[in-house]
């Protein structure tokens, strides 16, 4: 089989590390060719080149790109399209025109406004299969977009396990580091990340609060962190290539995201022993196998956030019980299963072509 990837960008994201560790898999059976709608291709775009993967960068205007796209599949002998993301299932579905079983996917709970909610429609009820990351985005499409039941297949997100520190932790240290990964935007919500860090100060004024990653948020939260003289203790760090790294050297990870399909960040922060507490958004409480790998709590919740921090933080025993809990609810997400489950997606799309 001959599969065609389509997405909108190849930066770091959640969706783009999936599709990097699907295509780069040792594990992987079909053939993967990955077109990319945008010049947007770093980190992963050479990271898929150096594994012999077969990158396109489809450019120019909208009509442009469904006209290049087209041809591409074409010329590349593709079998299965599969797009990630709203906007790829909207140019897949246009530029395939029904010449071969299309697959798309949703990632995320988030409407993507009137003419794209169409396409997508359209693209889903035409799918032969439609991916999704979480039983709660499976709803949600049912839900919002009317993609048949029948043809959606939950395929949880993977993790290289072996990329992060898998240890046991006993507790957390006098002072302590609290990490978040994720865009510097409205979606991740870091000014929640903020508030919180003040308040936890007061009672921990040795703690430290790390954010990674990039955004249109950053600067400005970075000069009012300045002016509030602060940035001792809350730190946006920008992008890291030693995320690993930065994992293994905290104590607590936080997710404070307002929406989400299946965060890998949180899985990334179990593997490497870390309790977290988290916002129960999308997928994320799929994440928690027994709950006592650190706490869920509702969106926008800053009292929640702090309270189940400190209490976590404050107790040795429920610190290590949640850090092992961690680390078993990570296992179930190897990037093997993954891959496996996607290679029998594709299996079985092909399958019906062929009889």
């Amino acid at each position: 089989m001959r599969v065609g990837h389509v997405i909108g960008q190849l930066t770091a994201g959640g969706a783009e590390g999936q599709l990097r560790l699907l295509t780069c898999s040792p594990n992987r059976r079909a053939v993967p060719f990955v077109y990319c709608l945008s010049e947007r291709t770093e980190p992963y775009g050479r990271i898929l080149e150096d594994a012999g993967v077969a990158l396109r960068i489809v450019g120019g205007g909208r009509f442009a790109r469904v006209r290049r796209l087209r041809d591409l599949l074409a010329a590349d002998r593709v079998n299965i399209v599969h797009s990630w993301l709203f906007i790829g299932n909207a140019y897949a579905w246009v530029a395939n025109g029904g010449r071969r079983p299309l697959v798309t996917s949703a990632r995320n709970c988030k409407r993507q406004g009137a003419a794209l909610d169409i396409v997508n429609r359209l693209a889903f009820a035409r799918s032969a299969a439609i991916v999704a990351n979480s039983n709660l985005v499976d709803e949600y499409i049912r839900r919002v977009y009317a993609a048949p039941a029948p043809r959606i297949r939950v395929v949880h997100n993977g993790v290289d396990l072996a990329r992060f520190s898998q240890r046991e932790r006993s507790g957390p240290r006098e002072r302590p580091t609290i990490v978040a990964i994720g865009r510097v935007v409205r979606q991740k919500n870091p000014e929640l990340f903020i508030a919180a860090a003040r308040r936890v100060l007061e009672v921990m004024p040795g703690a430290k609060f790390l954010w990674v990653g990039a955004g249109a948020m950053r600067d400005r939260l970075i000069a009012e962190l300045s002016e509030s003289g602060q940035t001792e203790r809350v730190s946006f760090v920008g992008e890291r290539a030693d995320v690993e790294k930065v994992l293994d050297d905290a104590d607590l990870f936080w997710l404070t995201s307002n929406w989400e399909g299946l965060p890998n960040v949180v899985i990334e922060a179990m593997a490497s022993g870390l309790p977290v507490v988290a916002t129960e958004v999308g997928g994320t409480g799929e994440l928690f196998a027994t709950g006592g790998e650190g706490c869920l709590i509702a969106s926008g919740d800053e009292s929640a956030l702090v309270a189940e921090s400190l209490a976590l933080l404050g107790d040795r025993q429920r610190y290590a019980e949640a850090s092992t809990a961690a680390l078993a609810s990570a296992r179930r997400f190897a990037v093997v299963k993954m891959v496996a489950k996607m290679e029998s997606l594709y299996e079985d799309v092909h399958a019906k072509v062929v009889r």
